[in-house]
């Protein structure tokens, strides 16, 4: 994690409660702290993977030039709003006012708001869960981890237990087949603490990441967060490859037979990957392993 700060940022606005001050611009002074997750930026030297704080400026500057309110608290959060984006993990907004009309000598007048950013948000929403497994045993791989998801999560429905080759680099090795499942979750979390507790549950299972689209005992891909997009390169929603993936399509229109993909009926979506092998090989039975006593520990290849 790293912050962004933005300091002294300055510009004329009509702000105030005061009759004059619906009329005649003053000097409103903001200060702004992103914190933001820069890895993916550093790594790749590229602006796009962060935020760009001219932008950002743009931003603020442009409401306080904009419409007016009466009060700072009121102008701090509306250039907060203007700033969050899913790049942002939590912002601070100070609006400084040093010439307010107040009869007492003062050096400044500010006031602070602070919110987390969008991906860090709390709220009821839908989220589409990919599970795949080709280690170990990947069928009860997956069939714990659908037990764990409907347990930690929130209200799921899930579907069967499938079976699909590997997909594969250019000249990467052969693999086991994958057993494939989805997971539809009602939950409350926010969408980076989904994530987080996914990578848990992948870490718990034995992954370990050393190469692209390599063998694992356990993958939970989000697909989907209803009313959550993003480019964000740790959380890129939807899912970019999951329209052209029977896997995905096949156990999700199963588990949700009106399911929409970025506003496409995944049904649409499934009819044009439907030549792409698929093979349905168990139902998923949650009283079956909602006892059971083994965690996920079949990391061994």
């Amino acid at each position: 994690m790293a912050v962004i700060e933005l300091t002294g940022l300055e510009a004329q606005g009509t702000h105030g409660v005061l009759d004059f001050e619906h009329a005649e611009p003053q000097l409103f002074r903001v200060d702004i702290a992103l914190d933001v997750d820069t890895a993916a930026a550093a790594a790749a030297d590229d602006l796009g993977y962060t935020v760009d704080y001219g932008k950002v400026a743009e931003q603020a500057v442009a409401v306080i030039q904009g419409e007016h309110c009466d009060l700072i608290e009121t102008l701090a959060h509306r250039i907060l709003a203007a700033v969050l984006s899913p790049a942002v993990e939590s912002a601070r907004v100070t609006v400084h006012k040093p010439n307010a009309p107040i009869p007492a000598t003062f050096q400044d007048v500010a006031v602070t708001v602070s919110s987390p950013g969008p991906l860090r948000q709390p709220g009821r929403r839908e989220v589409v869960i990919a599970v795949g497994a080709n280690l170990g045993d990947p069928v009860a791989n997956v069939s714990l981890a659908l037990r764990d998801l409907s347990f930690a999560l929130g209200e799921t429905a899930t579907s069967s237990l499938y079976r699909s080759p590997a997909m594969l680099l250019p000249g990467q090795a052969a693999q086991p087949d994958y057993i494939n499942a989805v997971a539809v979750v009602q939950t409350e979390l926010p969408p980076l603490a989904v994530l987080e507790y996914l990578q848990e549950m992948e870490q718990d299972a034995g992954r370990i990441r050393t190469e692209k689209w390599g063998a694992r005992p356990l993958d939970l891909d989000i697909v989907q967060i209803s009313g959550v997009t993003s480019t964000v390169p740790k959380l890129l929603l939807p899912h970019p490859g999951a329209a052209s993936r029977r896997f995905v399509l096949e156990p999700w229109l199963e588990a949700d037979p009106n399911a929409e993909l970025a506003g496409t009926p995944v049904r649409e979506l499934l009819a044009q990957v439907a030549d792409q092998e698929l093979e349905k090989v168990a139902d998923f039975d949650y009283a079956q392993w909602a006892t059971a006593g083994a965690e996920l520990a079949s990391g061994q290849a």
